[in-house]
């Protein structure tokens, strides 16, 4: 056979295949560029087309990929959207400074090398499936609890990641705008004032449940920081209500339109994702990735 016919061939399995294979979940493993290989939870519509949206959905502190890429079978499949949620291991990436916080410094306080940390796995990922389903340039990123952490600390350190909304849930508590100690504050985070400017100019919503009041601490980590935890307010609403205000007043310091909002959801079962802030966040990308 003629190489550009066996070339034509393979091009037109490929596009087949990516069609062939809308609608059903699956698994593939996305290798970043520093070698390391992330498994990646996928839920796709039944039929990929122009108007296909694609969200970014990080998982909890379980490090649940699965189980968060099975909360949005349903919303896949209904409003369009393209959905992976990649796995980072308590292994790869240990405890909260190797997720939560996008292990740009470990526990010891050594800096991690720019490409490997958390943040710079999403873009490439991004890219390479925008590539492989031929989606259009507009896609979001979501993320429950522990995931939550990880957005809006992503919104806040690397905001010329070209997201077209970032929308973190139920955070345990913030990198703040104020002059303290990072992971608490902008005091040591390399977050400068430009990069503060830029992050507000890009869209973010904070969803915030009702019904997250809890003021114990659940797990050993979080027991030890809970002064510091509870200085930014007493439960989960509180806090996130105090960081909007917080935010809110910065950009009016820097001069800087704010175009992040916060949305209190009207939840009734606590810290839950599943029911309560899933198909609230489902519909935002619904309406917002257009």
């Amino acid at each position: 056979m003629l190489p550009f016919l066996k070339m034509k061939i393979y091009l037109i399995i490929f596009f087949c295949s990516a069609y062939l294979f809308a609608g059903e979940d699956s698994i593939f493993i996305f290798e970043h560029s520093n070698q390391s290989k992330i498994p990646v939870y996928v839920s796709k519509p039944d039929v990929i087309n122009n108007d296909t949206r694609l969200v970014v959905v990080m998982h909890g502190r379980k490090r649940n990929a699965e189980e968060y890429r099975n909360q949005w079978k349903e919303y896949s499949k209904e409003l369009n959207l393209f959905v992976v949620v990649p796995e980072f291991s308590e292994q790869s990436f240990p405890g909260v400074f190797g997720f939560n916080y996008g292990n740009i410094i470990d526990s010891e306080g050594n800096e991690i090398p720019t490409e490997d940390q958390l943040f710079a796995y999403i873009l490439p990922l991004i890219k390479q499936i925008q590539k492989n389903y031929n989606l259009n340039e507009r896609w979001g990123i979501y993320g429950h609890g522990a995931g939550a952490h990880f957005v809006h600390r992503m919104v806040l350190h690397r905001p010329e990641i070209p997201y077209t909304l970032a929308i973190a849930a139920n955070l345990g508590w913030y990198l703040t705008p104020e002059n303290i100690n990072w992971p608490f504050g902008l005091t040591n985070s390399g977050i400068s004032d430009e990069m503060l400017s830029k992050a507000y100019s890009n869209y973010f919503l904070l969803m915030l449940g009702k019904s997250d009041l809890s003021t114990t601490p659940n797990t050993p980590y979080v027991a030890s920081i809970f002064d510091k935890v509870t200085a930014q307010g007493q439960h989960r609403l509180d806090r996130g209500r105090n960081f909007f205000k917080g935010s809110i007043k910065k950009a009016k310091e820097l001069d800087v339109f704010l175009k992040w909002g916060m949305v209190e959801v009207p939840t009734k079962d606590g810290h839950s994702n599943t029911q309560q802030m899933v198909p609230y966040a489902a519909e935002l990308f619904y309406e917002r990735l257009r």
